[in-house]
């Protein structure tokens, strides 16, 4: 963990590895899962980190004898199913005289790193602390990534033939306590190896046996409804009649020659703070009903990304970054991914391993975002139904063009672009370990962010990421739309 607000106020317990519990006592000896296209998009991007936070008022002897133990148990057990997350990527450094095949290997003995850490503090600040770190007001993002552990930066190791190899784990998790207050639950996952759906499904996973051991006394659990959904590996599902992976290893490869730091963590500005807002049915039904002549039964997604994007360009405005009249001209692109599971041809079972997400490209000038009265938000509506529908009623298939991807975000250079992470379907306010719901979940450092809430009555939650300034701009913005 770096050095931050947050981790200053932190006492690590424990460090500890976590291995997979083998209940079929057999073991791993060494798999191998192939990259396919849709992972290898990934390389070279920052690793995503999320928190829940559980407000269970706990002492520390019970976190650490009873807690963090069950944790830890279950954890084990939800890994012999999820093992590559045990694992560790394997990629070449570069593009010369290398045999490699990108890949996840899994050995015997792979485990995933554990923190156990400590807010320490007076009693008045850890209950401080605890509302402020949970709360949807703004907060700095250092702060919120003390409670997540750091996946380090792959290392460059000679194996056999190739003497240029990156090896780097791709999960990691955190838990600390807030003493007679509650405890977080952290992670931190290489995009590399899993999307969101497969996260959310390994989540279920690990909360549903932690819930079992709780309930039960006995050492034979019933894992019968986890058996019926283990996750499917088979690489093959996946068809790259366009050699699209070879494209894009190569793409990655050469932005990581470009630039040493194209493996590490990404850095933020100091003042970068992270705040959530809420929507509730009716306002979100409001902003429906502006665009319900120009794009009729639009749905709930696309109208809430329609509206941040165009309140995002008219806090950038208002705050005179766009001081030459040419710069209302440039080019906004806004990125949105979609689940190609069902929609692939032949489609690919649901609980697919690995990632299958699409990135959707939505692009318009800064001009016609700030257009007057509610011009700019139908423009960004029909923008992003438009580049949907393009997708899915293509006779050439969802992945049509996607081999040019890379091609066009090079020439995207300079130009503003943001994407929206995670989904209301991952009912994430769902994720009980048996100590109740989160209070609040949070992804960690994300511009843009989706979620549903804690009640689960069709409301979303919207995480974002700006400067102080930004955000300022942006809540008075967001705010007055929905009121007005």
């Amino acid at each position: 963990m770096a050095n931050s607000k947050g981790t200053n106020m932190l006492t690590v317990l424990e460090h500890c590895r976590v291995s997979p519990t083998r209940l079929d006592h057999n073991s791993i000896t060494r798999k191998n899962l192939p990259l396919t296209f849709f992972d290898i998009f990934w390389l070279n991007w920052p690793s995503s980190s999320l928190v829940y936070f559980y407000d269970f008022p706990c002492s520390k002897s019970e976190f650490t004898q009873t807690i963090v133990p069950c944790l830890k148990n279950s954890l084990a057990i939800a890994l012999q199913y999820y093992f590559p997350l045990c694992g560790n990527l394997i990629i070449p450094a570069t593009l010369s005289k290398t045999t490699t095949i990108p890949a996840i290997i899994c050995l015997d003995g792979d485990s995933v790193s554990l923190t156990i850490a400590e807010f320490s503090s007076s009693t008045s600040t850890i209950s401080e602390g605890f509302k402020h770190l949970s709360g949807n007001h703004a907060r700095h993002v250092d702060e919120l990534f003390g409670l997540v552990p750091q996946l380090l930066p792959g290392d460059v190791t000679e194996t056999g033939a190739d003497k240029n190899v990156v090896i780097s784990p791709v999960f990691a998790v955190q838990l600390t306590l807030f003493p007679d207050h509650g405890f977080t639950v952290g992670l931190t996952r290489s995009h590399v190896v899993v999307d969101g759906k497969t996260m959310s499904s390994f989540m279920r996973t690990w909360a549903s046996v932690c819930v079992m051991q709780l309930n039960d006394n006995e050492n034979d659990y019933n894992y019968d409804h986890i058996n019926n959904n283990l996750p499917f590996y088979d690489r093959s599902v996946i068809k790259d009649t366009k050699g699209i992976a070879s494209i894009f290893l190569r793409g990655r490869l050469r932005m990581a020659e470009t630039n040493s730091k194209a493996f590490a963590p990404q850095g933020l500005e100091k003042d970068t703070v992270q705040a959530t807002f809420k929507m509730n049915r009716a306002q979100i039904q409001g902003l429906k009903n502006l665009v319900s002549a120009q794009v009729p039964h639009v749905s709930t997604f696309v109208v809430v990304c329609a509206y941040v994007w165009t309140c995002m360009t008219k806090a950038r405005a208002a705050l005179g970054q766009d001081q030459k009249n040419d710069d209302f001209e440039v080019e906004e692109h806004f990125f949105i991914g979609m689940d190609t599971r069902a929609r692939l041809d032949p489609p690919i079972p649901s609980n697919y391993f690995g990632n299958a997400i699409l990135t959707c490209k939505c692009t318009l000038k800064s001009s016609q975002l700030l257009g007057g009265g509610e011009e700019g938000f139908v423009n960004a509506v029909e923008e992003i139904r438009k580049t949907l529908d393009g997708k899915t009623s293509s006779e050439e298939g969802v992945l049509k063009g996607f081999e040019m991807f890379f091609d066009h975000i090079d020439a995207m250079k300079g130009q503003r672009k943001f994407g929206v992470s995670g989904s209301p379907k991952f009912d994430d306010y769902g994720l009980d370990f048996g100590w109740g719901k989160p209070k609040k979940f949070d992804f960690v450092s994300k511009k843009f962010s989706l979620a549903g809430t804690r009640d689960s009555n069709g409301d979303l939650e919207i995480g974002l990421c700006f400067s102080k300034d930004e955000m300022d701009a942006f809540t008075t913005i967001f705010t007055q739309g929905l009121i007005n």
